[in-house]
């Protein structure tokens, strides 16, 4: 009975070869479980060393990510901030150091001088018209994570950041704008420490006679901002600074009337609420720049639907994205829809996919998304190559899952 054991018969030999290769290979290729959210991660491992903490801020080491984007906690000397998106940290230090050069302006003796005089003069009781909160954005979880499940709905409301007729009048907004430009800052930021030290400066410069170039030179040996917020070309910027709300909705909409959109969709895209005039305008000149290329309006159509600021400015940046990549790295004939979602499309028919994400786990909503998506490029375009570019990392587990489903992937920092 034990030489049976030991040395069974040819057949039985090749019975338990074929069961344990059957088993071996099914263990292969079990899926692997997706990532349970949220994700924990390491300001450190994240982020560049250099911009963990400053004067006025300091970022908490636990990073939490919803499977596409981070979001940082930050203590401030403006109390807790909670920021969505490594591309808005940026520009949140990027804020923050502005901050400090203004702080330093209104301690110089020409800001103080021209305080006085506002007080003297007849705009004193005109202060409240002109400093209307603007709410703040906050929260634990991503509106970029709530884009991927769902796409979201139309929405139609009139523009908060338009300047009424007193501001315009006094002078107040123009003011406001050229500091802003001056302290490399946007205008129409949301975050609120920023716009009251935006506020009570332009509202000094307006009713004190204080200009731009007397109140710089004030304090021309301080240290500027260090942080870039976007690759936007310097026109745009002075375009911003230069131009009122409405007529930068006139230049806009020129542009996007010669790109082939409809009225009525780039009036339902200028009047969303969620793009201030600035992500507006940075959106709509990406765009521009991809001379020859068709489907603008296609973009112009989901860019619309964007139910938050932070989902507005995650559609900017996809502009930008797809805009450098024309440009720099191949040339694309269209932009086409894909569930409700805007990508690439090459000559060759090759889908490109591009999305300002930090870090991309394998969680249920990539896999259904990864699934449905390849359905329809199949359906729709058969057998082509695809790619998937991200401004930050792929997960180990999300890179290999990508890749075994035809994905080339391309990661930036």
């Amino acid at each position: 009975m034990f030489k049976k054991i030991l040395f069974p018969k040819t057949g039985s030999i090749i019975i338990f070869l074929l069961a344990l290769t059957w088993m071996t290979q099914a263990g292969a290729e079990t899926v692997p479980e997706v990532q349970a959210l949220p994700i924990k991660l390491h300001a450190s491992n994240v982020l560049p060393k250099e911009i963990l903490s400053g004067p006025d801020y300091k970022i908490k080491e636990t990073v939490q990510n919803d499977g596409f984007v981070n979001i940082y906690e930050l203590d401030t000397t403006y109390g807790p901030v909670t920021v969505e998106s490594t591309a808005l940290l940026m520009i949140r230090l990027n804020e923050i150091k502005a901050l400090q050069r203004m702080e330093q302006l209104k301690k110089t003796q020409v800001f103080k001088d021209a305080l006085k005089e506002t007080a003297k003069g007849p705009l004193r009781t005109a202060k409240g018209l002109v400093t209307a909160p603007v709410k703040t954005v906050t929260g634990t979880v991503t509106g970029i994570g709530r884009w991927f499940s769902d796409v979201g709905r139309a929405v139609v409301s009139s523009d908060p950041h338009q300047e009424g007729a007193v501001k315009t009048a006094i002078g107040y907004a123009a003011a406001k704008r050229k500091f802003a430009y001056e302290f490399g800052v946007d205008p129409y930021s949301s975050f609120k420490p920023l716009e009251e030290e935006l506020n009570d400066i332009a509202w000094t410069a307006t009713g004190g006679g204080l200009t731009v170039k007397v109140a710089f030179a004030a304090i021309k040996d301080t240290p500027g901002t260090v942080v870039q917020t976007t690759g936007t070309a310097a026109g745009m910027k002075k375009l911003v600074r230069d131009k009122s709300p409405a007529e930068l909705d006139k230049i806009n909409k020129k542009k996007l009337k010669a790109m082939g959109v409809s009225d009525n969709l780039l009036e339902k895209f200028l009047k969303n609420p969620h793009y201030n005039p600035q992500e507006k305008t940075f959106l709509v000149s990406a765009l521009d720049s991809m001379k020859g290329v068709r489907g603008h309006d296609v973009f112009i159509r989901q860019a619309s639907l964007a139910k938050e600021e932070s989902v507005a400015r995650f559609m900017r940046l996809r502009a930008e994205m797809m805009a450098n990549y024309k440009a720099n790295v191949s040339p694309v004939s269209r932009i086409v829809d894909l569930n409700g979602v805007a990508v690439l499309q090459k000559k060759d028919g090759k889908i490109i996919g591009m999305f300002p994400l930090d870090y991309v786990a394998w969680t249920s909503v990539l896999m259904k998304k990864e699934s449905v998506t390849s359905a329809s490029i199949k359906r729709l375009y058969g057998n082509i190559d695809k790619e998937l570019w991200i401004t930050g990392k792929f997960g180990p587990v999300a890179r290999n899952e990508l890749q075994s489903r035809g994905w080339k992937v391309e990661g930036g920092r």
